[in-house]
């Protein structure tokens, strides 16, 4: 029976226990983990152009897995990946001690961050701003817990309304389908989100546009640029998980 939504509190819930459930198999999926030592090496030059040579201390908020929490600390910064899901930070750790690196995960939500003002010289996110029912509350609350000329990195897509009626033709003739004779597996991972997604403002907004609004609006100075990465995908693996590539994939930098 599908939970009836009647606070802030409910959405969170549902994002929590949706991504509660995809701990185990969330860095399987193209586009979340990273499959090639070349789609690695891209990662770590976007983000060295984004945040510089020098060792910062970064937050990486939505850390879901410690993608790119531990890419960071691979390129020598002090990083704490920071996420609302125990299962997600569960295999983060797990990750980060097979891997033999130096990061600190903790339970946290993006909009209330638990650290004092001017901690953090960076704060990066990936696929993250699509997920809170208060946007501009995190970005304000990111203000407040960077140090002057301190970074936001947003990267993300432009997934919601402006892409949907092309995203459901693929998820019903083609995705659904796949999945279900080679993985033998429920396909309809979104499910749970169609009961939230009114209370979701960026599934709603075009962007990045609304990414830099929000910014913008909270005194940074913005500057975006396309991401490119290169996946090492199957030809079946892309038409399950997303036949587009990387065109409407972005990052926007804030500076304070």
């Amino acid at each position: 029976m599908m939970q009836q939504i009647t606070s802030e509190t409910d959405v969170k819930e549902v994002i929590r226990e949706s991504w509660n459930r995809r701990g185990s198999d969330y860095d399987n999926s193209p586009g979340h983990g990273i499959h090639s030592e070349q789609e690695k090496e891209a990662w770590k030059s976007l983000l060295t152009r984004a945040l510089g040579d020098e060792t910062l201390d970064v937050l990486d908020v939505g850390c879901g897995t410690g993608v790119i929490a531990l890419l960071l600390a691979e390129l020598g910064h002090n990083v704490t990946g920071m996420d609302f899901s125990e299962g997600m930070l569960e295999r983060a750790k797990e990750k980060a001690d097979t891997q033999n690196l130096r990061a600190e995960f903790r339970f946290g939500d993006a909009e209330n961050p638990p650290f004092e003002d001017e901690t953090f010289d960076a704060i990066t996110n990936r696929h993250l701003l699509w997920t809170l029912p208060n946007p501009e509350k995190a970005i304000a609350e990111w203000r407040r817990i960077l140090r002057t000329e301190g970074k936001i990195i947003i990267i993300d897509g432009n997934w919601g309304d402006y892409n949907r009626l092309h995203r459901h033709i693929w998820s019903y003739l083609v995705s659904i389908p796949l999945i279900l004779i080679t993985e033998r597996k429920n396909p309809s991972r979104g499910r749970h989100y169609k009961q939230i997604e009114p209370h979701l403002p960026m599934r709603h907004r075009k962007r990045p546009e609304a990414d830099i609004e929000i910014l913008k609006d909270h005194g940074f100075g913005v500057d975006v640029t396309d991401v490119r990465i290169p996946r090492t995908q199957s030809f079946i693996s892309s038409l399950k998980y997303g036949h587009w590539g990387d065109r409407g994939y972005f990052m926007v930098k804030g500076i304070k």
